[in-house]
Parts: C-alpha cells; structure tokens; sequence
C-alpha cells in the first residue's frame, strides 16, 4: 500500500472512530460535562498533519447532533483542526503539544457550544472541559501514542 493510500485509510478510520466514540458514548460527549473518551484518539496527529482534517471531519459528523447547533458542529470542527495542526507543528515536544491541543481545544468548546450555544460562563466552562482534556489528550498520549504511534503510523507521511 503506497504511503498516500495509507494515510487515507488512517485519516477515514481515525475519523470514523471519533463519531463512533462520540455517538456511543452521547451522554458524556456533549452538554456541560464533555468527557469525550473520543478525545484520547487526537494525539495520532503528532505523526501526520493530514489527520487534522480527519479530527475535524469527525468532530462535523459527530456534533451533528448536538443540541448546541452550528456552534458545535461548525465552529468546533474548525477549532479540532486548528488544535490538531498546532499540535502537529510542535510534535518535537509531544506533551507540550497535546497540552496545548487541550488547552485551545477546551477554550473553543467553552467559548462556542457551551457559552454561544449554551449561555453558559467561559471561565467555569473552560476549567472543567481542561480537565477532561488533559487527562484524555496526555493521558492518551502516555498510553497509546507513545508506543503505538511511531509503529501504526510509520510510512503516513
């Protein structure tokens, strides 16, 4: 399989996962709570940035039924791949990348769904989607990517 080939196949199946992930697991995806256990898939884009268009392909599909409307799925699909190539452009430091991923992912959802969409406080908002996002995106990082990145992704590029 050329490299080409492979990176969208990772790119379809990284973004499929993310829906799934997101749909099956709805109750604590969306409202104030956003615990998406989806997110531990983000840190795959420390090995190709093209994966960033997948997270943000996936983040549109999934909050397409989200009660927060266009702020969910048309502001945080470009927020996810935004956060998504950042990290990528900072891979040399992979904890400090996801870290960041985090943080501008956690300030979107605070600022988009869960304060336009929602009417809900910024600041209350952003501390408690942080949390999520730092023990999924770090967490994720130490264990799956850390190990199974250089191998699942080699040749992506």
């Amino acid at each position: 399989m050329s490299n080409h080939t492979r990176t969208i196949v990772y790119s379809g199946v990284l973004a499929a996962a993310y829906v799934v992930l997101t749909l099956a697991l709805a109750p604590i995806s969306f409202l104030q709570i956003q615990f998406r256990v989806s997110e531990i898939l983000k840190p795959a884009v420390l090995w190709n940035p093209v994966f960033a268009v997948a997270f943000g392909i996936g983040t549109f599909l999934a909050n397409l039924t989200s009660p927060f409307g266009a702020w969910d799925f048309v502001a945080m699909a470009l927020v996810d791949a935004v956060a998504a190539l950042v990290c990528w452009w900072m891979r040399r430091w992979p904890i400090v990348a996801v870290a960041v991923q985090a943080v501008l992912i956690s300030a979107g959802v605070a600022i988009f769904p869960l304060h336009f969409g929602g009417g809900l406080p910024i600041v209350l908002s952003f501390v408690s989607v942080l949390a999520s996002q730092l023990i999924l995106l770090v967490g994720g990082y130490y264990l799956v990517w850390r190990k199974a990145g250089p191998i699942l992704f080699r040749g992506t590029r």
